[in-house]
């Protein structure tokens, strides 16, 4: 009898401080790998309530998510003025449904961390196309051609925000002059030259 071993996945990127991040991944996801990696551009670098709430929005059509990359035969979207996008933009609901899930999970593992969930922000998103699913459609005069999805994995990484400390002020720095700002400092003052 075999036994299984679980293996650690490896992630693309892993975080400047593993303590204060969480992740979660998913594979073979089977919605587009292009309209997923578009949803995610989208909400690289927001906060997480920020980005569920956008993700929310998107599903009720209030919202949209704008096609930097691949939009070649989507329509123009007017919500697209919204994110600084003056070009095609769509609703991609499947997609959508899957990051949130995938956000759900991350904020589950970062519970577990005891992380603060309202510091959390997604610093690393990645989408990856995977294996294509193979059908086959009938066409005209007995042919066959190929129909294949594009399923995608994703994986995410949230982190907290560190506090930004800020640098006092040193006032006994030592200021280097040169022998010629030194002259010019001496004729300001009233010496001779």
């Amino acid at each position: 009898r075999a036994e299984h071993s679980v293996t650690m996945v490896k992630y693309s990127r892993e975080p400047e401080n593993p303590v204060k991040s969480a992740k979660a991944r998913a594979s073979d996801l089977r919605t587009s790998f292009k309209n997923m990696r578009e949803t995610a551009m989208a909400i690289k670098g927001m906060e997480l309530n920020s980005a569920r709430n956008y993700l929310n929005k998107v599903l009720e059509k209030k919202d949209v998510i704008p096609l930097r990359r691949f939009g070649g035969s989507a329509g123009r979207s007017n919500l697209c003025k919204l994110h600084n996008h003056y070009g095609p933009g769509r609703f991609p609901e499947k997609s959508v449904r899957h990051l949130l899930d995938i956000l759900t999970n991350a904020e589950s593992n970062a519970e577990i961390k005891s992380l603060d969930q309202e510091n959390l922000y997604v610093t690393h998103i990645q989408v990856n196309q995977a294996q294509h699913g193979r059908r086959r459609t009938y066409r005209a005069h007995g042919r066959i051609n190929a129909y294949m999805s594009s399923p995608c994995h994703v994986e995410v990484v949230l982190s907290e925000k560190e506090e930004n400390v800020k640098k006092p002020d040193e006032d006994g720095r030592v200021v280097r002059k040169t022998k010629k700002q030194l002259a010019q400092e001496r004729l300001k003052n009233g010496a001779s030259a």
